[in-house]
This record gives structure tokens, C-alpha cells and sequence, in this order.
């Protein structure tokens, strides 16, 4: 019998953005178990150094097709060029690791979120280097504060006018900044989650961008009986 934990939230949150496990499915004997379906084996007739081992050696020889079968799903709220950040490693993967995602957003075509925003706490300047979009900080803080706030009330301000001029929601929200913040379920395989990790977690990854999956990851990490700890060790996590 396929094997679905209790519904249970797990939140983690940092300034104005979240990133939720709503839910998951399956574990490191799912994995193991989904690798021996071959010689019609199940994990349960292993021990758990043997059940280990296969998964390091599944990881390590690039045998990832097991690890698609367990499934994570996070609720995420962070701003509009973030989400852009998290969902562009999707990009280039191999058609059916991008078939084990799926994302759902709130629509600003029917609410009014224009008054949610995520707010710079520390201005970065621009990095010499291609490879790294800033490092160092910016002297004058303050008037960079300031500019955000100017532009985030006046699109509030705007928005509302046109909302009030009759303008569908749909081409209201257009005039809105990317520091916006969306709502967006994302569910999908416990591989595609493990490239994300890899990816975003680099160094050379945008900050914010890097917060966000830091708490996806957490959340993972720190799971209550660690279902996920011999694949998350197994590719080096």
C-alpha cells in the first residue's frame, strides 16, 4: 500500500517570505523500494545498512529515476523576481524531470495583493563580474530605502486609481514593482526539489533567492523521523 503521511504544516519564515511543506509522500525505503521493483524486492526484506548503501550507489551512478517517485509540496510566498529565480532552474532539465513539477499561483487577475511586499534590508552594489550579480554594499542606504518606498506607494496609489476608474484587476496589476509578493503551491518530485537545493544554494545564487530555498530546504533537512536522510546524504546535502 502506498505509504501518505499525516497532513501536517511545516512553516519557516524569514521577513516577509515563507516557504511552507504543506505536504510529502514516500521516504528513503520508498526509493529503495521503487529500485528493486526490478527483481520484485521490497526494501522491508533488507536491512537498513543494506537499503543505505543502495541509495548511495543509485546517487552516485546517476541511477535517478527512483528518486522521482517521492513526492514534496510547499506553499511559497516571496516577491515576483524571486519566484522568476526559483523556477528558472527548470529550464534546460530533461523533459521528465520538469513533467515531476507543478506550480499553482495566486492570480492577481481576481484578488488585490498590491499592498504585499518584501522590502530590501541591506542594498548590494553591482558585482565587476558576470558571474555574480553583486557583492559589497551600498554607501548610501538610505536614500535606496527611500526610493523603494516611494515607488511602492506610488503603484499602491495607482493601482487603486485605476482599480477605481473601472480597469480590470488583470491589466491593473501590470503597473506593479517585481519586489510584489505572490503566493504560489509547488509541488513536485523529491529529485527535481534536490536540483533546486543544488543550484540555489550556491554561493553565486541571488541572496533572496538563496533564503527562500534555504527554509524549503530546512524543512526537508528537518524533518521529524528524517524520511529523506539517506537520499539527502547520498547526494551530498
Amino acid at each position: 500500500m502506498p505509504t501518505f503521511f499525516p497532513k501536517k504544516t511545516y512553516l519557516c519564515n524569514k521577513k516577509n517570505m515563507k516557504a511552507e511543506l504543506i505536504d510529502y509522500f514516500g521516504d528513503d525505503l520508498r526509493v529503495c523500494d521503487v529500485a528493486r521493483v526490478s527483481y520484485d524486492k521490497l526494501a522491508s526484506t533488507y536491512t537498513n545498512e543494506q537499503n543505505q548503501k543502495l541509495i548511495k550507489y543509485l546517487a552516485s551512478h546517476k541511477h535517478t529515476s527512483p528518486f522521482r517517485h517521492p513526492q514534496l509540496s510547499y506553499r511559497i510566498t516571496c516577491p515576483i523576481y524571486v519566484e522568476r529565480q526559483l523556477r528558472k532552474h527548470e529550464v534546460g532539465l530533461e523533459v521528465e524531470t520538469m513533467e515531476n513539477t507543478s506550480v499553482n499561483s495566486i492570480s492577481g487577475r481576481y484578488v488585490d495583493f498590491s499592498d504585499s511586499y518584501t522590502k530590501i534590508t541591506e542594498w548590494r552594489k553591482q558585482s565587476k563580474s558576470s558571474k555574480q550579480g553583486s557583492e559589497g554594499v551600498v554607501e548610501n542606504q538610505q536614500r535606496c530605502i527611500e526610493i523603494e518606498n516611494e515607488i511602492i506607494e506610488l503603484a499602491k496609489v495607482r493601482y487603486e486609481e485605476l482599480i477605481a476608474l473601472g480597469v480590470s484587476k488583470e491589466q491593473a496589476r501590470s503597473i506593479l514593482p517585481l519586489n510584489l509578493n505572490t503566493t504560489f503551491v509547488w509541488t513536485g518530485s523529491l529529485l527535481a526539489f534536490f536540483h533546486l537545493f543544488e543550484l540555489r544554494l550556491k554561493p553565486d545564487a541571488q541572496k533572496e533567492t538563496r533564503d527562500v530555498v534555504q527554509l524549503m530546504f530546512d524543512q526537508i533537512k528537518n524533518l521529524d523521523g528524517n524520511p529523506f536522510a539517506w537520499s539527502l546524504d547520498a547526494f551530498g546535502f
